[in-house]
Formats: structure tokens, C-alpha cells, sequence
């Protein structure tokens, strides 16, 4: 069940579709029609209704249900998004003149799993450490690292990879900003991280992995000659 409120003063019409979706190398969105992937669930799932017109503070709830075939255990965890968006209502006009709406489009997707039970959890990994040297961006430079992260287990997994960087001679700390990541099951992806270009001398850089309570933390070390 899902529950949409319009907490406006005016009214709001939505469509809704279903989307397959993966994570490409870097961990961004890719989009996919219903039933292309292999662990699709999109064609599973029916709604009580497709088209929903929401009044000023009205709220409505929409079913969802998903029948399951029988194999699916086979499958493994399936995934699909789930979209609501706005309708774009046509300009008014009145018989004076024209009026001109400025319409904002509202989108919002909900992420829709169906996991077996039986799934073995895995770990977080890293598997790779590269040192990329200096990158040009559109407005800026900046030293970058690139950190390759495996999950070799059957489920989603979200974490955090905390990178400290400290000078070697004179033990000073440099705050790194922390990086969030979510990785589907068997997927591998890099995380990049942004250095000052400014430092001097040898640094150690140190990636931490944290899954979480309910898994290890994981270490890699690389030395960052400036």
C-alpha cells in the first residue's frame, strides 16, 4: 500500500509507470523497460489504479500487488521502480486574454523489491585502489582516487566509505567528505574520491568501509606522493 497526500491548495494529476533499473560503474541510475533485465519484477506488479487525481488536502492509497511465479526463488532478489508523475495541465485562457501557468512537474519513484528468503547476505569488498593523479573538472582540479567495491552477496547493500589522508612527516589530518553507496547484489562499482591538489610531501591515504552493524569494516591503505 502506498499513500499519497496533497497537502496543497491546488490539485494534482498523476500517470504512473513501471521501470526496470540496474547501477551502472559508478553507481548511477540506468533505466530500463519493463521486463528487459534479468532481475526484473516489473511484471509482476499490478495497481488499483494507473491514473490518480489528488484534491487539496485529499488522500488516497494506492494498492500494490505483486504475484509471484513460482521459480522466482530461482531468481534471486528482482527489483523494478515505480513512478508517479505529474501531468502537465494545458495553459487556461480567458476571454480576455491569455493566461500563462508556470507548471511545476513533480516525479517521485519508489524502489519495489521481492527477496527470497534463503539469500546469503555477503560481504562488502574492496578490490581495487588506484591513485588517478590530477583530473580537470569544468571549474576545478582536484587529486582523485578511485576505490573499486564488490558485493558477493545475494542482497542489496548500502554503506559508507570514510577516507582519512594524513601527512606522513607531520601527522596532519586532511577531512575527506564521506561517500554513500548502494550496490545491488554480485554488483562492483568505483567510488571516486577528491583530494586537495595543493599538499605536499607523502601521504597515507586509509578507506573504510562500513557496511553497518551486522558486517566487518573494511581497510585499504595506499601511499599518495604529492
Amino acid at each position: 500500500m502506498i499513500t499519497l497526500t496533497n497537502n496543497s491548495s491546488i490539485s494534482f494529476n498523476f500517470i504512473t509507470a513501471l521501470k526496470d533499473w540496474h547501477r551502472d560503474s559508478i553507481g548511477r541510475k540506468v533505466y530500463d523497460a519493463p521486463g528487459d533485465v534479468e532481475h526484473s519484477n516489473s511484471r509482476w506488479i499490478r495497481l488499483s489504479e494507473s491514473t490518480i487525481n489528488l484534491n487539496p488536502n485529499e488522500t488516497k492509497r494506492i494498492l500494490v500487488s505483486m504475484t509471484v511465479p513460482k521459480d522466482a526463488g530461482a531468481r534471486g532478489l528482482t527489483n523494478s521502480m515505480l513512478f508517479f508523475t505529474q501531468m502537465k495541465e494545458q495553459t487556461k485562457l480567458s476571454k480576455e486574454k491569455k493566461q500563462l501557468g508556470v507548471n511545476v512537474l513533480l516525479e517521485v519513484g519508489v524502489q519495489i523489491y521481492h527477496v527470497p528468503p534463503g539469500l546469503t547476505p555477503g560481504e562488502l569488498d574492496f578490490v581495487a585502489f588506484e591513485d588517478q593523479g590530477i583530473i580537470k573538472l569544468e571549474t576545478d582540479s582536484v587529486r582523485r582516487v578511485a576505490l573499486k567495491v564488490k558485493n558477493t552477496g545475494e542482497i542489496n547493500k548500502d554503506a559508507h566509505v570514510r577516507f582519512e589522508l594524513t601527512n606522513v612527516q607531520t601527522g596532519a589530518e586532511i577531512p575527506i567528505k564521506t561517500t554513500a553507496i548502494a550496490m545491488l547484489p554480485h554488483a562492483q562499482q568505483w567510488i571516486y574520491v577528491d583530494l586537495p591538489i595543493s599538499l605536499k610531501g607523502k601521504h597515507l591515504g586509509v578507506a573504510i568501509l562500513d557496511a553497518g552493524d551486522n558486517y566487518d569494516l573494511r581497510v585499504a591503505e595506499k601511499e599518495i606522493d604529492y
